[in-house]
């Protein structure tokens, strides 16, 4: 196989994991995965925003064991915040998601 296609080829997949299905986002499906797993992030990686999800997750699972201390409620403070500004940014992120899908 060519160097060149090789790349192709991980651009497919980038673009596979960014965007499952090439389908439009739905803004009641990411208020759905924010009410139900908002802490988690859930609703960020299904609107394409794979780092800001896993540094969601990271936070709130690295403050469950840190829970009794005060570093475990200020990483849950401030996810549940991060989670409470998400309320309000879902529907422009959502439309950017399917922007990006539309040019693609």
């Amino acid at each position: 196989m060519a160097p060149g296609s090789m790349a192709v080829e991980r651009g497919i997949c980038m673009s596979a994991a960014t965007f499952p299905g090439g389908r439009r986002k739905s803004v009641g499906l990411a208020y759905l995965l924010l009410a139900i797993f908002g802490l988690l992030g859930l609703h960020r990686l299904y609107l394409g925003r794979g780092l800001s999800a896993a540094g969601m997750a990271a936070i709130t699972l690295v403050s469950v064991p840190l829970i009794w201390s005060g570093l475990g409620l200020l990483g849950f403070v401030t996810t549940a915040t991060w989670a409470l500004a998400d309320a309000l940014l879902i529907p422009s992120m959502a439309r950017e998601t399917n922007e990006a899908l539309a040019l693609a």
